[in-house]
């Protein structure tokens, strides 16, 4: 198991629910931020849509770059 948090996971504001209940929601809530942690660490990242590459330089305008397009 991990080590106890400093703070609780989370508080009952209202009702009494009993043990048993109590150790559900726990897992129920432990699992989803496992899983959530899962999903945004590491792995492949598409970078196929980002308006700049990372390997290039920032664009720079330039008005006469396609002057002789009877060359292309």
């Amino acid at each position: 198991m991990s080590q106890p948090t400093a703070q609780p996971l989370f508080t009952v504001v209202k009702g009494a629910p009993t043990d048993e209940e109590l150790a559900a929601l726990t897992q129920v809530l432990t699992d989803l931020q496992q899983a959530a942690k899962a999903r945004t660490s590491g792995g492949h990242r598409n970078l196929w849509g980002r308006p700049t590459p990372r390997e290039h330089g920032p664009v720079v305008f330039n008005p006469s770059a396609f002057n002789s397009q009877t060359l292309f």
